[in-house]
């Protein structure tokens, strides 16, 4: 019995080597490459050994280290033989971690995840309600209204004389004299609430920005990657107040243009709202990554890397195109040029107008910018450029094994372009009524939602090259 024990004893150590030498060789044809996570690891990663007991396994030291590869994945997953568990290494199945390294981790102490996010994404809603009212503001024709700047903001004329005050600097404005001579007092008072209410949502949204920044530094409760970024956030959207007003400036000077129409400087309109556009994306993009973290398991096999890294390559030159045709928008604003050509598709009766090639061959480039038919072209082409590309995106990630949530984005991305395009058209067509206008610039930040949620997606995940 005592010879029997032994042998048996034997056996079993002999057997547990040769797993673990099959283990290691495993291993060695997996190339490892970190896991980055944008959010702290929700007790994802093995704990520590306690003293006194047995060291982790080879798997449990590489979820550790925040490595992943087909080697440590459990041996029966979903009650696979040794055969089939060989043979789904060989295909690349990865096991992945949300342990705290990588994108996001360690931006804030564990447990302040979700409220950090949810303030976070609150100030990006609160930009685009700031977008929108500046739209209206735009259209309704009251953003030249006031004609001073204090960066504390001021309280609405209480009094008569007051208003009467204000209507004064008003008079002598271009905008008046040439748009809006007789104007009465109660017509007056309506855009000055419109302007002066843009101005402070404006300081709401730093009110709110800046509260909870306070907050959560005083609560400890902010590391230092995500403190940089949020004072960087910061100082962007406090720059947007000085920047708005430089933008009011342009338009109470006489106009310089050829149309010699009292406006604000097309230039200074589409950097006003490029940052607000970039703010929101910040916001937007940081907030997503607190409450959208990697899940702490994926399997995903090789299709789903080669697929995952192919639908990465084609997201720089969408995200470019898509930027440009809303940058491109603001300079539609900026020149009016949105009241011209009010025909779709063609402009009038050319596809291209001859005024086009006229401007062009004056060969300045600001052209290019300032022309009302070279704007509304340009817009449109980078329009239809867009469109087709979320298209082909849909059409891509169709026929790919992506993973659910980049999927879903995938189908968004296009759909927000079609609508989009869609309410562009019929802008231009009824001839920039407030309304339309005020949906189509939302829709633009609708748009513009559609891709940072996209580009979030396909972080995950971060995927080991199998070798």
């Amino acid at each position: 019995m005592y010879r029997y024990s032994s042998f048996a004893r034997l056996l079993q150590g002999s057997y547990a080597g040769h797993r673990m030498a099959l283990r290691t060789s495993l291993s060695r044809r997996v190339q490892l490459r970190p896991i980055r996570s944008d959010a702290s690891s929700h007790a994802s990663s093995p704990p520590s050994s306690a003293p006194g007991s047995s060291p982790p396994s080879g798997a449990g030291r590489a979820q550790q280290r925040g490595f992943t590869s087909a080697a440590v994945a459990d041996s029966s997953v979903g009650g696979r033989t040794a055969a089939g568990e060989s043979a789904t290494a060989s295909e690349g199945t990865t096991t992945t971690s949300n342990s705290s390294g990588g994108w996001g981790g360690g931006w804030v102490r564990p447990g302040f995840e979700k409220p950090v996010g949810w303030w976070l994404l609150a100030s990006s809603g609160c930009v685009f309600g700031m977008v929108t009212i500046g739209g209206y503001t735009r259209l309704s024709k009251s953003g030249l209204s006031m004609t001073d700047w204090k960066f504390e903001g001021r309280p609405l004329p209480s009094t008569e004389d007051e208003w009467n005050v204000e209507f004064d600097k008003y008079k002598v404005t271009p905008e008046y004299t040439q748009i809006n001579y007789g104007m009465t007092l109660d017509e007056f008072k309506y855009i000055y609430f419109v302007e002066w209410f843009h101005r402070m949502a404006g300081r709401f949204t730093g009110v709110v920005f800046g509260t909870g920044l306070a907050y959560f530094l005083l609560r400890g409760a902010l590391r230092p990657p995500l403190l940089i970024r949020l004072a960087g956030l910061f100082a962007f959207g406090a720059m947007q107040g000085g920047i708005g007003w430089w933008m009011v400036k342009s338009g109470l000077t006489e106009p310089t243009t050829q149309l010699k129409t009292p406006r604000v400087s097309p230039y200074r309109l589409a950097t006003h709202l490029t940052m607000a556009f970039a703010l929101y994306a910040g916001c937007l993009w940081t907030s997503l990554t607190l409450l959208r973290p990697l899940p702490e398991t994926v399997h995903p096999t090789q299709a789903m890397v080669q697929a995952a890294r192919r639908l990465r390559g084609f997201s720089a030159p969408l995200a470019a195109l898509l930027g440009i045709t809303l940058v491109s928008g603001a300079f539609v604003a900026g020149n009016d040029a949105g009241r011209a050509y009010n025909t779709w598709p063609k402009m009038l009766d050319d596809w291209v107008p001859p005024e086009v090639f006229e401007t062009l061959r004056g060969g300045l480039i600001r052209n290019v910018f300032e022309s009302t038919p070279v704007v509304q072209f340009d817009h449109r082409l980078l329009a239809y450029a867009t469109l087709a590309s979320t298209a082909g995106l849909f059409l891509t990630a169709r026929s790919l094994p992506v993973s659910p949530a980049v999927k879903f984005a995938a189908h968004l991305l296009p759909a927000a372009a079609f609508g989009q395009v869609l309410l562009g058209i019929a802008t231009l067509m009824m001839y920039v009524p407030v309304d339309l206008g005020v949906a189509h610039q939302a829709g633009g930040m609708l748009l513009l939602s559609a891709l940072v949620l996209y580009l979030h997606t396909l972080r995950v995940p971060l995927l080991p090259a199998v070798v």
